[in-house]
This record gives structure tokens, C-alpha cells and sequence, in this order.
């Protein structure tokens, strides 16, 4: 049916609903509803009914005055022809005749309905949009309906709207924003999360502390160990849902960070070898490498306790690990996909370290790497080089406290150990000292008269490293 109205915007006069009388507050209430924001993306057309609604009037309506229920959002079903009971309506004094209201069309985002009792509504009457199927026939519950994809993104309000017959003046309103929730059913949440400092003074081998919590606390060597305890969930940690719901066909979870540490068998260059235990149900994927571990798991909510087990003879990195949650599920025959960040934890470590992005070597060049140690106790240094994709690690002596040391002759001792001659390293420099106590100038000399400086990633911080307090940069 087509539907000819004449709505004209509402004005801050408005709010006196120009009848000159007062009126009450209108309400609009309906049963609270929870949809599955994924099973009605996958829909797509298929109706979805909403609550029952019902509309307390706060003005006196006359006959064939337009009543509108809108979500603003949906794509909205025809309900023609209606049946009988969809809207029913009761007096606001018992003994008073009922006031009628009678189904028009669909509308954008919703329906339009028309006063057909002559003598109109009365303030405090009531109507039900949709019946539970206790009125006379039909006897089947009634309900207003949607397009199930349109109400996945609509903002879940319900609004009443009434408009007077031929001039179209707003004379009553109200919304609800409560009775529809529309949800995901995926999430993730974590427990545990992985928090252990890595240990300078076990040469970066395992961690300061022992694990005391979740599994990790029963490890072998739990200075060795750090818990993580996650959980996903595949419906919304058991809401039950009105409307269409989708199956999960996997469940993973991938975690990005340093995992060089769990390459512990031959071939050299394959993590994953060991150093992930429990995590009952998953499994590790063969998509998984030395920066992603992927983790395959059952379809279900699932509560995870499991933990990350250094072999204690891999040197270990600070990481700040990155999580995503992923799942596939399906409809019907339409498939989807979701995915959630979370976050797994990081590893810190209990002293300074400075990277020295590149250092040339080579006939007529000579190195200069100084460290200042500014705090109150000695430290000791150790080089990481880094050459041809492989690693190689040596001490570089005592950086004595407020002493500006040299480092240079003991790191080319270790290049050259490595057989390198010629060509660029990178430099990780470790020290037994605060990170705000050490300080790293490096550069290089060509042909004793051309010095170029290296930034590395202790000179190249701001002014406000140390001082506890971040820096935001100038917009």
C-alpha cells in the first residue's frame, strides 16, 4: 500500500504538542530483545521479529491522526494485509471505550499506522504493536518484522511518532533505546597475561621471577616459565539470542612477537619445536613461524590456561606480543568471518639496552661506541651482532657507574671474531643497569678526518627519556 503523509519537521514549539492542553509524558516500551549482529548480517532479507511494543500516549489523538513506529536503520516488512490482532488497544479508564488504531503501510525504518476510532485517543490509553497470541484470532503470536541484515546496523531505538491528520504537526513522541541489543556472539578475553621481566643477570637466559600462577607455576623451572590464560567465546559467554544465530566452523587465535627462542631442535630456523605447553584443545599450526605463532582450536567457548616455556639456552627479547582472534562460521549456505585484537602480554627486562642500527666495516674505517653509565652501581655490557642472518653474542667488559667507558675495541674483537672484514653490522648492546642510567654515542671514522654519527636508539631518544614522563608530539 502507499502511504501519503504530511510530516513537516518538528520545532523547539513542538514540545508543547500545540493542543493547547497539558499532556503527560508518552512512553514507548517493548520486551527486551537480543540479536546475534553476525547471524543477521548473514540473513540478509529473511524477516526477524521484534518485541512486542507498546505505546502509552501523552496527547489526545483525533480520528485518522498518523501513529509511526520507526527503527530508524531497518528496511522494514509490510504487515498487509494485517492480520487481526496486530495492534490492540486498551482505555487509560477502565469502563472507557477502547480507542482503535488501524495498520497504513510501511515507512522508511519502520510502519504507519492511523487513528480509526472517531473519538480518538484519550492521554494514557495504550496500544500493542504485535500480540502474544492472547487476543482473538489469529491465535499465533504477532510481531512486527524486519529485514534481518538492516537491523544488524541500525541503532537498535525504537521510536514513536505522532503526527496530526492533513497538517502533519508533531503533537507526541518517545523513544526507547534499551529493548534491542544487537551483539556479537565472538569475543575474547584474557585472564593471565604474559608479564615476565627477563633476567640480565641470568644473561637474558630466563626470567627474574618464578611463575605462581596458572600452569606455569608447576613448570620444571618456572623462572623459565609465564603464564598466559585466555577465553573466547562463540556466544557471547552464553546469551541466548532471538533471532537467527550462526555456527562456528574454527576458532583461532595468533599471537605476533620474538619466538626465536622455541627453535631449539634441527633444522635451525623452525620454531615451535617446544616451549609451548597445555592450551588443552589447540594446537599449533603449520602456518605458525619464528614472529607468528597461530593456535587452531575447538569451536566452542573454551577456557584456556597454558603457558610459554624458554629452554633456558636461548637468549630472550623484550616483546610487546600482539593478539588476533579469529573465526569462520556459516548461516544457512552464507559464510562469514570475524576478527578481534587482544592483547597477550609483553616481556620486559630488568636492565638497558641500546640498538645500533648499522656500523660499517672495511679498510681505513674505525669504530667509536661509548657508554656512559650515569647510576650508582657498575654494569656489565654485552654485544649482539648481528650479520648475514645469523647472531653472534660476546661480553664487552665493566661500564663502571659515572664513567664514560669504551666499547668500541672490545665489539670489534667480537666482528672480527665473526670472520667479518668488511661489510655492516647491526649492534644490540646490553647492560646490568637501569634503562634510564646508560647512555650510548656511536660512530664511525673514514680515513681518520670524516666521522659520521650512527643514531642509534639510545641518542635518538627525546629529551623526555628518563624522566617518567611520555612525549607528545607537536601537532
Amino acid at each position: 500500500m502507499k502511504l501519503n503523509l504530511k510530516i513537516v519537521a518538528a520545532t523547539a514549539a513542538v514540545a508543547m504538542m500545540s493542543t493547547g492542553v497539558a499532556h503527560a509524558a508518552a512512553s514507548v516500551a517493548a520486551g527486551a530483545a537480543t540479536y546475534s549482529k553476525e547471524g543477521l548480517t548473514l540473513a540478509g532479507t529473511t524477516p526477524v521479529n521484534l518485541p512486542i511494543i507498546t505505546v502509552t500516549f501523552g496527547n489526545a489523538l483525533t480520528y485518522q491522526d498518523d501513529v509511526i513506529i520507526t527503527v530508524p536503520g531497518i528496511t522494514s516488512v509490510d504487515a498487509y494485509p494485517p492480520p487481526a490482532n496486530l495492534v490492540t488497544c486498551a482505555p487509560a479508564v477502565v469502563g472507557n471505550p477502547a480507542p482503535s488504531v488501524g495498520y497504513v503501510a510501511t515507512v522508511n525504518g519502520g510502519w504507519a499506522f492511523r487513528v480509526t476510532s472517531v473519538a480518538g485517543v484519550t492521554i494514557g490509553d495504550t496500544c500493542t504493536f504485535g500480540s502474544n497470541g492472547a487476543t482473538p484470532p489469529p491465535p499465533a503470536a504477532v510481531y512486527l518484522q524486519a529485514q534481518a541484515a538492516s537491523l544488524a546496523n541500525s541503532s537498535g531505538t525504537i521510536s514513536y511518532r505522532a503526527y496530526r491528520y492533513q497538517t502533519g504537526q508533531l503533537v507526541d513522541r518517545a523513544d526507547n533505546t534499551t529493548s534491542l541489543t544487537i551483539k556479537s556472539q565472538f569475543g575474547v578475553h584474557v585472564t593471565t597475561a604474559l608479564n615476565a621481566t627477563i633476567d640480565v643477570y641470568k644473561d637474558r637466559l630466563a626470567f627474574v621471577d618464578d611463575e605462581t600462577v596458572g600452569s606455569g607455576a608447576g613448570a620444571a623451572n618456572p623462572d623459565q616459565a609465564d603464564t598466559l590464560q585466555f577465553e573466547p567465546t562463540v556466544d557471547a559467554n552464553g546469551t541466548v539470542f532471538d533471532g537467527p544465530t550462526v555456527t562456528v566452523d574454527s576458532q583461532t587465535a595468533t599471537i605476533g612477537g620474538d619466538f626465536n627462542w622455541s627453535d631449539t631442535a634441527a633444522p635451525a630456523g623452525t620454531c615451535f619445536d617446544s616451549g609451548i605447553v597445555a592450551f588443552a584443545g589447540w594446537s599449533v599450526a603449520s602456518t605458525s613461524n619464528c614472529a607468528s605463532l597461530v593456535l587452531n582450536g575447538p569451536t566452542g567457548n573454551t577456557t584456556n590456561d597454558g603457558y610459554f616455556y624458554v629452554p633456558g639456552n636461548k637468549i630472550l627479547n623484550p616483546t610487546d606480543y600482539t593478539g588476533s582472534m579469529s573465526w569462520k562460521y556459516h548461516y544457512g549456505s552464507a559464510t562469514g568471518t570475524t576478527s578481534l585484537s587482544w592483547d597477550p602480554g609483553i616481556w620486559d627486562i630488568n636492565g638497558a639496552q641500546v640498538y645500533i642500527q648499522y656500523m660499517p666495516y672495511g679498510t681505513g674505517i674505525s669504530r667509536i661506541i661509548y657508554a656512559a653509565n650515569r647510576g650508582p652501581i657498575d654494569a656489565d655490557a654485552t654485544a649482539d651482532i648481528y650479520y648475514g642472518g645469523s647472531v653472534h653474542q660476546c661480553a664487552v667488559g665493566a661500564v663502571n657507574h659515572k664513567t664514560v667507558n669504551e666499547l668500541s675495541g672490545a665489539i670489534d674483537a667480537c666482528v672480527a671474531g665473526m670472520g667479518v672484514t668488511a661489510g655492516k653490522v647491526a649492534i644490540l648492546l646490553t647492560f646490568t643497569a637501569p634503562d634510564s642510567d646508560i647512555e650510548v654515542y656511536s660512530a664511525y671514522n673514514v680515513g681518520g678526518s670524516d666521522r659520521g654519527t650512527v643514531v642509534n636508539t639510545s641518542n635518538g631518544r627525546t629529551f623526555f627519556y628518563g624522566t617518567g614522563f611520555p612525549f607528545t608530539p607537536p601537532l
